[in-house]
């Protein structure tokens, strides 16, 4: 998302994990180190760490994809933890390249991107002792189950001007960044109501075990999605509360939490947050009521292109369109300017043909000096974690 306050073959041992992590609780955040700087006009040279998540293949394909920004150099096989995943990666797709230990990562490799995608309870670790070793990063979701680990690595990126890129699936999504402008800029009139539903139907027969296994379970794995672009509407205020119902879906065992409903509450405002793992993630949708107007957008993306480990694609339609239906009751000055009209607009966007490009590609621009980092972006992520926590119905404390 454009952010505007509102990016030969070895097996891991866990040994070398605990060794290369140990000592990476506390908080103190190093400072007496370099800044971070650009390289320059080249291309970044990329690690791909790990192949556990879920989203690994994608982000996989998208940097291979943008061959004037990336090289990809190698990748770090994390198939020895011994965190929850869903199913066992295979790594067909990895083995044409280096695959190299964390060590002669950085010791030899000293690569310009890290891309890190182990399994959600390996995420943070890792990414600390990248950013002690100085190294921008794409860092995928969720954050861990409490604000004390991912603020501790947010905080060594800023203090060092590192770029640190979490992968919030609807950053580069033109037509939702899209519904974020427009109902910050008054034109539907004041938001009251933001509905968004994730719905989906993959991962099955392990997925109630593997969303069970988090507190908040769907809700944990999925609604920071939402969190992060719905937040800048209300210019990023922390919700006076923010809450989940959790519970089994059809068909699942009691102990189940694979069906939730998040409610973020603003004084005069509430954001809800569907997800059922019994569901279709093809009819995804996204509703945002006004005193002014409406806007709806369904499906907001083309699930085909996605690639994710375990996703049902088969039989999915083809989506070349994306479409934002925005009523609007009259032309206020604002609407009229932007040349918007009363009743019915119909704003459309060529589907992206890849998730995560977007991202990754103004990420490249930020390691090439070409754009700074987005500013306020390491507060913004630090809140979005906050939220995310309190939708999983955990205890936190204010960001400082």
């Amino acid at each position: 998302m454009k952010f505007n306050v509102h990016g030969g073959f070895l097996l891991l041992g866990a040994v070398l994990l605990a060794n290369m992590f140990a000592g990476c609780a506390t908080e103190t955040v190093e400072t007496a180190v370099p800044q971070w700087k650009p390289i320059g006009q080249r291309k970044a040279r990329v690690v791909h760490w790990g192949i556990i998540h879920n989203h690994s293949k994608g982000k996989w394909d998208a940097v291979l994809k943008l061959t004037n920004d990336y090289e990809m150099v190698g990748w770090v096989d994390d198939r020895a933890s011994t965190a929850m995943r869903m199913r066992e990666p295979g790594v067909g797709i990895y083995t044409n390249y280096p695959c190299f230990t964390p060590q002669q990562v950085f010791d030899e490799v000293k690569p310009d991107l890290i891309v890190v995608e182990t399994a959600n309870s390996d995420l943070v670790e890792v990414s600390t002792e990248i950013a002690r070793h100085g190294i921008p990063m794409h860092m995928d979701k969720p954050l861990g189950i409490d604000q004390i680990g991912y603020r501790k690595m947010s905080r060594i990126c800023e203090a060092r001007g590192i770029p640190l890129q979490i992968g919030y699936m609807f950053r580069s999504n033109e037509a939702i960044n899209k519904m974020v402008e427009i109902a910050r800029s008054g034109i539907i009139g004041d938001v009251y109501s933001v509905d968004a539903d994730l719905d989906h139907s993959y991962g099955y027969p392990k997925y109630p075990e593997y969303a069970s296994h988090y507190p908040g379970g769907t809700a944990y794995l999925l609604a920071c999605h939402v969190i992060e672009w719905a937040m800048p509407i209300f210019d990023d205020a922390i919700p006076l509360k923010t809450w989940s119902i959790l519970k089994p879906a059809p068909g699942d065992p009691e102990w189940a939490l694979t069906h939730s409903l998040t409610v973020m509450e603003y004084p005069r405002a509430n954001v809800t947050i569907r997800v059922c793992s019994r569901g279709t993630q093809p009819c995804r949708h996204i509703r945002i009521d006004g005193t002014n107007g409406s806007m709806e957008l369904e499906p907001i993306e083309d699930f085909r292109t996605v690639k994710h480990t375990t996703g049902l694609n088969e039989g999915l339609a083809k989506v070349d369109t994306l479409e934002i239906r925005m009523f609007l009751k009259k032309v206020n000055t604002k609407a009229k300017k932007a040349g918007y009209h009363g009743g019915i607009n119909r704003i459309r966007f060529k589907a992206p043909s890849d998730r995560y490009a977007g991202q990754l590609q103004e990420l490249a621009r930020i390691i090439r000096g070409e754009i700074p980092n987005p500013p306020g972006l390491y507060d913004h992520d630090l809140k979005v974690h906050k939220v995310s926590l309190d939708a999983c119905n955990l205890p936190t404390e204010e960001i400082r």
